[in-house]
């Protein structure tokens, strides 16, 4: 399909890059002893858990895992470093060389375009380029979707680009499978290849044979999965770019010319680098001057488009325009190579202009040969070590499952904390007092934890995303039921580890029983949330001024996650009198333990405020995922508990008289 032709010259010298940028990013994941931060820990966690199914149940339960462990998110990502974990062992460090792999993809995809559209000499430009810019070598030592989406759009562009205008239906084929891969490693895959395909094909006849090549086996490989996912991934890819997430990452009203320009500062200064900047700006006037009609080829214009959507957007994290930034590249690449005399001087200066970008590369990544500070996902690696190894390790010791984090720094959180379980294997059911907007709730939660861990000192918490952590310490620190564990070794940032074991967990759930492979026969009713679980017994019993409601619960497939319960007594008003959100049976055992067939029987207790009285009250439970807040929808009801049970919430609620 593709010609193989002798490297040359220009192709050693692009591999030898190649190779340079490859062992400077080894090099740097090598010394940094930092723990991964919120999202590629997660990311990192859940590459465990894949490979975890995948030696356990095989590929089957390698495939169904896959399809539900991320939820709203494609799955891709986390599926990559299965074969490096198959041939290095069950390491999460490992997973970083998708990262290289991905490096290799994005330079030779840049090599080719370049070479095809300028010079052989275009295309070593380009790939120097390409891994100097601080957003991509940044997150080349981060484990996230955007760097392996840039090499797969650049991937894609260049099979377009020698698609020879779409004529080569094997070309049209790869095009499409590369579309399906990229659909399953992120949803806004499209937004990045679709000006692209439009503009080559408008300009080659608008034939109808090239699209169906392509939607064949791009709807093969992602429709399975979209199939059951469409709806809340497209709900959540919204939400980040235009709802709440993004009011929080943005700098300001979108349309503000503030803003505007605030987020252009930053794309320049952590993105693409003021050098990089300043040297388009002059290689621009260059050949302006010089009257130069050398047009920058259309299909590299599409390819640059959808970045007006993130000027426009809510959400101003720069690390979404990542996959145009190998266009950029070419840009430059292209003038550079236009202004430059063809003769070896002119390649020499060539060489000494972006001696600097690779210097400045080695300056923050490592502080040598000068000192120099990073920005944004590019930063000098950290030779401290945080210690969540021996934290975790020393909780287990004491026994116990349920860990509730107070911290939601950086370098401490429940995501690089539950890594770390993941990694040990140890079966903690981990939660986070960050993001819950309610005190009680927390209240809840903490008197259900076996353990707590917070943070004493050093970086203080985030006011916005963690409000309540002064009020839970406090009340750890009151409460006789909670012994502290002694641990005092200090972070890096000059906090200490705080442990408190809880030595009565789970105390607002009165009883709790569960049952390996308990049988269907002995239950009343069979209610079903989401196909996860069964409601198969129900009753309320008003006493002494409290409720107690005993619940029982059948497994109808394995949870991919630690859903909740929420249990609120409501008055005729539809107004909350007493509430409850709790983990099923405590967290004991962890719900991801379960396994279809089995069941579990908890009791809790909702106690009524002084002077209220059971009548006209009714309670209304359902099963959520406490970090979206998602419900699970609940089935239709059967013919015989319609009288008892009614449904409301859209769903996602259960209505029972007391």
């Amino acid at each position: 399909m593709f010609k193989m032709r002798p490297p040359g010259k220009s192709g050693l010298t692009a591999g030898l890059l190649g190779l340079v940028f490859a062992a400077a990013t080894l090099l740097w994941l090598k010394l940094d002893r930092a723990p991964p931060n919120w999202d590629d820990a997660w990311y990192l966690t859940n590459s465990l858990t894949v490979y975890d199914a995948l030696t356990q149940g095989g590929f089957p339960g390698y495939l169904a895992k896959l399809n539900s462990v991320l939820g709203f998110k494609a799955p891709l990502i986390v599926a990559l470093p299965a074969p490096f974990y198959l041939l290095l062992g069950r390491h999460w460090h490992a997973a970083f060389l998708v990262n290289i792999v991905s490096m290799w993809v994005l330079f030779a995809a840049l090599y080719r375009v370049a070479r095809r559209w300028w010079s052989p000499r275009a295309a070593v430009f380009a790939i120097a380029i390409a891994g100097t810019m601080p957003l991509l070598y940044g997150l080349a030592r981060w484990f996230m979707v955007e760097y392996a989406l840039a090499a797969l759009v650049a991937a894609a562009i260049c099979v377009l680009v020698e698609s020879e205008r779409l004529k080569r239906d094997g070309h049209t084929v790869l095009f499409g499978a590369l579309c399906g891969f990229g659909l399953l490693l992120k949803v806004s895959f499209p937004l990045f290849v679709l000006p692209a395909l439009v503009y080559v094909w408008f300009t080659s006849g608008r034939r109808v044979r090239p699209l169906l090549c392509i939607a064949l086996p791009c709807l093969l490989l992602a429709f399975p999965w979209y199939a059951g996912h469409l709806r809340p991934t497209l709900a959540n890819a919204l939400d980040a770019g235009f709802g709440a997430p993004a009011a929080i990452q943005g700098t300001g009203p979108i349309f503000s010319l503030r803003t505007i320009v605030t987020y252009l500062s930053h794309v320049a200064a952590s993105g693409i680098s003021y050098y990089y900047v300043l040297l388009a700006l002059l290689a621009g006037l260059t050949l302006a001057i010089r009257r130069n009609k050398q047009a920058a080829p259309g299909l590299l214009i599409a390819w640059l488009l959808p970045f007006a959507v993130f000027v426009f957007g809510g959400n101003k994290d720069v690390r979404y325009i990542t996959p145009m930034l190998p266009a950029a590249a070419l840009v430059l690449a292209g003038s550079l190579n236009s202004i430059l005399p063809v003769t070896p001087r002119g390649t020499a200066a060539g060489v000494a202009i972006l001696a600097f970008p690779v210097l400045q590369m080695l300056a923050v990544s490592f502080g040598v040969p000068y000192q120099s500070t990073g920005g944004g996902y590019a930063r000098r690696f950290s030779s401290e070590d945080w210690h969540h190894d021996e934290i975790l390790k020393l909780i287990a010791a004491h026994g116990g499952r349920g860990l509730l984090v107070g911290a939601d720094r950086a370098a401490l959180n429940a995501n690089n904390v539950e890594l770390t379980a993941t990694a040990l294997q140890l079966p903690f059911a981990i939660e986070t007092t960050a993001h819950e907007k309610d005190l009680e709730t927390l209240k809840q939660r903490l008197a259900q934890a076996t353990f707590f861990l917070y943070k004493e000192g050093g970086e203080p918490e985030s006011a916005a995303f963690n409000p309540y952590i002064d009020d839970l310490v406090r009340g750890v620190s009151e409460d006789h039921e909670f012994q502290r564990i002694p641990y005092d070794r200090r972070f890096p940032d000059g906090g200490i580890a705080r442990i408190y074991k809880n030595m009565r967990p789970g105390r607002s759930l009165q009883t709790a029983q569960f049952v390996k492979g308990g049988s269907p026969n002995s239950d009343e009713f069979a209610i079903d949330f989401g196909g996860v679980l069964a409601l198969t017994g129900f009753s309320a019993v008003t006493s002494a001024g409290e409720m107690a409601v005993r619940l029982r619960w059948r497994c109808l497939r394995s949870p991919d996650r630690e859903y909740w319960c929420f249990t609120h007594l409501i008055d005729r008003s539809n107004r909350i009198v007493a509430q409850l959100d709790h983990r099923l049976l405590g967290g004991q055992p962890p719900l991801r333990t379960w396994r279809a067939g089995d069941s579990g029987e908890e009791e809790i207790r909702l106690r009524l405020p002084d002077g209220t009285t059971s009548a006209g009250l009714r309670l209304r439970f359902g099963i959520y995922d406490p970090p979206s807040g998602d419900r699970l929808r609940i089935g239709p009801l059967p013919p015989s508990v319609v009288p008892r049970f009614s449904l409301a919430d859209q769903d996602t609620a259960l209505l029972a008289p007391n």
